[in-house]
């Protein structure tokens, strides 16, 4: 069978690709950090709890975890919506070939969230039982994340699509991929990095000079891990995919070595402890990196389709309207953070 012949017919557009293309992007960026903070937060929350002293971390972190994981789902409906946008087809047809196991997040979802708002709560009266219940929570996101990393692969790889019909059920995942690994390791990783440099960020703002320390030692040898395991997923592509990133596609291999060149910058700022100047190069390298990501999704799917191709209608009130009320949310949004923030610090927790 012409595993193209499974690829739905793709819906007309209301402007150019190309705007859903920064905006998912954009978006993506904003999701990514947030739930590197939940992770990477509910890793060193854990450790802390088999360390003397370890209370000391995780308590302040336990008061933050539910707050991140909700603006971590919140962030994650944007860049959700601008890819079913733009490359629906692909995406609804992965979602569906892995029904059973998608179904599922929403409950486990639920269960991790209230998990992370019960280890906060009720810190003190669950003493030594709080180990698990965190435990529960960081296993069932790492699970989530490891569901989206199948969903955001399989979709582009269509002749894959062909493993249905001599294995019908709940669903498959793609766990034939040998650059799903590294792919999904490179973002958890990336969890333990954000995780620490926000320890040390919190650190940092109430003069804690052991949680800066504590923080930065987590961010620049996750760091250190990642490097690695970027060169992993990289050489686990696809050969034409590869070729386009050594060279093949100039554009593509610029703005891949800038993500390379920025992240040893953040070695750098690790090891000499500077969580404001790391914080800065850390956004400047996950937006390389996005765009490096989205680079990859076209190179797989070009065989197949390119948004250059989808029709426009030319409606462009949606966008406008869009961007007028994102340019008058963002301002309110950033207030309620600083509200939050404010509170946080008053109490203690942060």
């Amino acid at each position: 069978m012409d595993p193209s012949t499974l690829i739905p017919v793709a819906d007309p557009i209301p402007v150019a690709g190309a705007w859903f293309s920064v905006l998912l992007i954009a978006t993506f960026v904003a999701h990514i950090l947030f739930m590197n903070v939940a992770v990477g937060s509910a890793v060193i929350a854990l450790a802390g709890h088999f360390r003397p002293g370890g209370d000391g971390l995780s308590r302040p972190l336990s008061k933050q975890m539910p707050t991140v994981l909700a603006l971590t789902i919140n962030m994650g409906v944007a860049p959700l919506l601008f890819l079913q946008v733009i490359y629906g087809q692909f995406d609804y047809t992965s979602t569906v070939l892995m029904a059973g196991y998608w179904l599922s997040i929403i409950l486990l979802l639920l269960v991790a969230y209230y998990g992370l708002y019960i280890y906060d709560f009720k810190y003190d009266a669950l003493g030594s039982a709080k180990k698990l219940m965190l435990f529960v929570s960081l296993a069932i996101m790492l699970w989530i994340g490891f569901m989206f990393a199948n969903n955001v692969t399989l979709m582009l790889r269509p002749e894959k699509w062909l493993d249905y019909f001599p294995n019908r059920g709940t669903g498959f995942l793609n766990l034939d991929d040998p650059a799903i690994y590294p792919r999904y390791l490179h973002f958890m990783v990336a969890s333990l990095a954000v995780g620490g440099l926000y320890t040390a960020l919190l650190g940092h703002f109430k003069n804690d000079r052991q949680r800066v320390e504590t923080g930065m030692n987590w961010f620049t040898r996750a760091t250190m891990v990642n490097l690695a395991v970027g060169v992993w997923f990289l050489m686990a592509l696809p050969q034409p995919a590869l070729l386009k990133f050594m060279g093949g596609d100039m554009l593509a291999s610029i703005v891949l070595l800038a993500g390379l060149a920025t992240a040893v910058l953040l070695v750098v700022t690790g090891l000499r402890k500077q969580p404001v100047q790391a914080a800065i190069w850390t956004v400047l390298t996950v937006i390389l990196m996005a765009v490096t990501r989205h680079n990859l999704r076209v190179f797989y799917l070009e065989p197949w389709f390119k948004v250059e191709d989808l029709p426009v209608t030319g409606q462009y009130g949606p966008l406008l309207l869009f961007l007028f009320f994102l340019a008058v949310g963002l301002p309110c949004v950033a207030w309620m953070i600083r509200i939050y923030l404010k509170g946080s610090a008053t109490e203690g927790g942060a």
